[in-house]
């Protein structure tokens, strides 16, 4: 099974290197827009606990503690590419539903929030994945 997450914002955080025979720690900066699957490979580490193995945009691979993920899911800065689309989908239907209703504010929020998923979206797509 395969878990498909996009980043909503910018960040970066400390990874493990997933080398042949060699475990290093790295600082990678994820942009806004990468995609990453979260797949069943997983490693314990002695005193670091559980990590999954993570694969950005289809290029690089790295291991991640599990409740690194969970944090990043919690506050907000990923999302599971499922859940971004719905959320696509709702705000286009609040966006008509303003429109029918004549609530310019309404309006002009939820058009704002869609945009910037769109460009989020096709960050995404530009990427290839």
């Amino acid at each position: 099974m395969y878990d498909r997450f996009v980043i909503l914002e910018s960040f970066q955080q400390q990874v493990s290197c997933c080398c042949p025979g060699q475990q290093h720690q790295h600082i990678i900066e994820f942009r806004q827009g990468d995609v990453w699957t979260i797949t069943n490979e997983r490693k314990y580490v002695d005193l670091l606990g559980w990590h999954l193995l993570v694969i950005v945009n289809s290029e690089f691979r790295f291991l991640m503690q599990v409740e690194d993920i969970e944090s990043l899911y919690n506050n907000g800065s990923i999302c599971s590419v499922l859940d971004f689309e719905l959320k696509i989908l709702h705000l286009n239907f609040k966006v008509n539903e303003t429109l029918d209703a004549h609530d310019k504010e309404s309006f002009l929020l939820f058009a704002n929030e869609l945009t910037n998923l769109q460009e989020i979206k096709d960050k995404m797509y530009s990427l290839g994945v």
